[in-house]
């Protein structure tokens, strides 16, 4: 079992990365106040539409079979990004049996090239190679896709989305260790742009909902 960090520490880094998620959500918010929509958002939606779309920061990742996963590996099709790692006692597991659950419920041809793809993106590269998150991530639907890579570009692309990560008393050459992480679900559309924010509690139904009026209003 991971060794738990002093309780004050834990608690600390805690409020940080939630202080932080509520001042990226009050900064989304004024975002989308200021730039205006121009009627180009769907009502009644329980996530976070951007509108405009947010381009992204070119990365170099690989996912599970090892093939090169960059920005150019979200055109074409609807994206939903998690970021997290399979040592996760309780976020990942959780979020991914909800994705789980909701993609049964969202349309889609499993040899299409335009279907939707779900990526588990890690950020504890150090421990999840990419046999572990191909065990890991197909363990809850065979379609899901592992991601990884360096920790600098990892980070050129949470930094850019507003996903937050921090290790707990991660040593040198120690596996003993936990990541405090944000849960929000981010949705790209086929021009590889952020999109949404799916933030938690998660339920799969509202999720394919939501999903598929967001696809229906802006097309595929």
């Amino acid at each position: 079992m991971s060794k738990l960090a002093p309780p004050i520490r834990t608690t600390l880094l805690l409020m940080i990365i939630a202080l932080a998620s509520l001042a990226g959500g009050y900064w989304l918010s004024q975002y989308l106040q200021t730039t205006g929509s121009g009627g180009r958002i769907p009502e009644g939606l329980e996530a976070t539409v951007l509108d405009p779309p947010r381009s992204l920061t070119p990365f170099t990742l690989q996912d599970h079979n090892g093939k090169p996963f960059t920005e150019q590996s979200l055109l074409g099709h609807w994206s939903f990004l998690f970021f997290g790692y399979t040592h996760c006692p309780d976020v990942c597991p959780i979020v991914l049996q909800v994705m789980q659950v909701a993609w049964q419920q969202i349309p889609h041809a499993k040899d299409d090239p335009a279907a939707p793809r779900l990526y588990f993106i890690s950020v504890d590269p150090d421990r999840d190679t990419p046999a572990l998150l191909k065990q890991y991530v197909q363990y809850f639907d065979p379609a899901f896709i592992g991601v990884t890579g360096q920790a600098d570009e990892i980070d050129k692309l949470t930094n850019r989305i507003g996903v937050l990560y921090g290790f707990e008393d991660k040593q040198p050459g120690s596996e003993d260790y936990q990541v405090n992480h944000s849960a929000q679900i981010i949705l790209i559309d086929p021009q590889g742009r952020m999109r949404a924010v799916i933030s938690p509690p998660h339920d799969p139904a509202t999720i394919a909902r939501n999903f598929t009026t967001i696809r229906d209003f802006y097309g595929d």
